[in-house]
C-alpha cells in the first residue's frame, strides 16, 4: 500500500515539475512565424518602403534594436556587416532603432560604423506603438518577412536565412 501511495506521489511531483519548467510564451514576448508584421507599409528607410513594390519576390530582415540594449546593438552590427559583406538580391536588411533619443541613435551608428541608409529611428509615438504591437517589451527581435509582411522566421541566424535565398 505504501508503495502505491509513494508511486502516485512521485508521479504527481514529476508531472508538476515538468509542467512548471515548460516555457510559457506570452503575447508580449514577440510575434510568431505566420503572423503578419503590423503596419509594414508605414515603416520606410530613406524614402523606400521596406516591402518591394516591384514584382520580384523579396524578403526583408527587420532587426529591432536600441543603443541601451547591448545584445540587440551587437546583433545590429553583426547583421549590417553580414549584408555589407555578402549582399543578397532576395533579402534586404533594415535596422529599426527604438532609442528614445535621436542623438544617441546617430552617435551609436557612427561609433558602430553602421551605414545609416539601412537604418531607421522611430519617433516617440511610433516607438511606443511598435514596442506594444510587435511584442518588443521584454526582448528585441529580428523578423524575416516576405513581400506580404508575413513572418517567415523569428530571430534567424545567418545560416538560417540562407535557405530563403
Amino acid at each position: 500500500m505504501k508503495g502505491i501511495l509513494f508511486g502516485a506521489c512521485a508521479c504527481g511531483m514529476l508531472i508538476l515539475a515538468t509542467s512548471a519548467s515548460a516555457p510559457h510564451k506570452t503575447a508580449s514576448s514577440g510575434l510568431n512565424v505566420g503572423d503578419v508584421l503590423p503596419k509594414m507599409k508605414s515603416l520606410d528607410v530613406g524614402k523606400h518602403t521596406l516591402l518591394s513594390e516591384d514584382k520580384t519576390p523579396k524578403m526583408t530582415l527587420i532587426h529591432f534594436w536600441a543603443a541601451y540594449d547591448a545584445e540587440s546593438r551587437a546583433e545590429n552590427i553583426q547583421w549590417s556587416q553580414y549584408f555589407e559583406a555578402t549582399p543578397h538580391e532576395g533579402i534586404v536588411y533594415r535596422g529599426i532603432a527604438l532609442d528614445p533619443d535621436r542623438d544617441v541613435y546617430v552617435r551609436t551608428l557612427a561609433l558602430d560604423q553602421v551605414a545609416e541608409q539601412t537604418q531607421q529611428c522611430l519617433d516617440t509615438e511610433e516607438r511606443k506603438e511598435c514596442m506594444r504591437t510587435m511584442g518588443l517589451s521584454e526582448h528585441f527581435h529580428t523578423y524575416l518577412i516576405n513581400e506580404r509582411g508575413v513572418i517567415c522566421a523569428v530571430d534567424p541566424s545567418p545560416q538560417e536565412i540562407a535557405k530563403y535565398l
